[in-house]
């Protein structure tokens, strides 16, 4: 099959954070080249596909977002090693033409719990986008240029930045936001919406498809 004309300057990285005691499942591996095979086909240049391993996950997406600014990428698509998703599901998320675009997808847990806090008075949807307080980062599309925003990260008068991704603790140190949750706040307090694609069948790979 002949590969479609390009149609559009978008230059995808996509980035997969790794722990220094993980490895990528094969049918994410799988996932990610059938990925790369159906954007090619629409005319979309990915790239590159970047890991990057070590025990610090809020390093890991800093490290991946600076990565794909250095080589002039458009969009990162973050990946994380556990997931199983369409094949056409860097177009679908690049045709939404959102800054910040998610999928729902459920915890590795049982009883089954959603990767996505709703936003209050924003109504949610089977069929088409909708916007959210925050959706979790184990396969989001990101449009770059917001972090070339100068109003990205800053959190208070005095022009004090925030950083991108961080954890959240209590006064006794216990973890009380995940770095998905930080980045969301971090890029709705700039003006920027998240919205949450929910028609990709996503499945979050453990002893059970969750």
């Amino acid at each position: 099959m002949a590969n479609k004309k390009k149609e559009n300057d978008y230059k995808v990285v996509i980035g997969v954070p790794v722990a220094d005691n993980d490895a990528m499942r094969a049918l994410t591996a799988q996932a990610i080249g059938g990925s790369i095979i159906g954007a090619n086909h629409a005319g979309i240049d990915v790239i590159d596909m970047v890991l990057r391993r070590s025990c610090d996950i809020v390093s890991n997406r800093t490290w991946l977002v600076n990565y794909a600014l250095k080589v002039g990428a458009t969009h990162l698509l973050f990946v994380d090693s556990d997931m199983l998703f369409p094949f056409d599901t860097i177009k679908k998320l690049l045709d939404h033409k959102k800054e910040i675009v998610g999928i729902k997808y459920k915890k590795r847990q049982f009883p089954v719990e959603w990767l996505y806090k709703p936003l209050p008075g924003e109504p949610e949807s089977e069929t088409e986008l909708f916007k959210v307080a925050h959706v979790g980062t184990g396969l989001l599309l990101i449009d770059l240029s917001i972090f070339k925003d100068e109003k990205f990260g800053i959190i208070d008068d005095t022009g004090t930045k925030a950083p991108w991704f961080s954890f959240g603790r209590g006064a006794e140190g216990q973890l009380t936001m995940g770095e998905d949750i930080w980045f969301c706040n971090v890029a709705r307090s700039a003006g920027y919406d998240i919205w949450v694609d929910p028609t990709l069948e996503i499945k979050h790979i453990g002893e059970y498809l969750y």
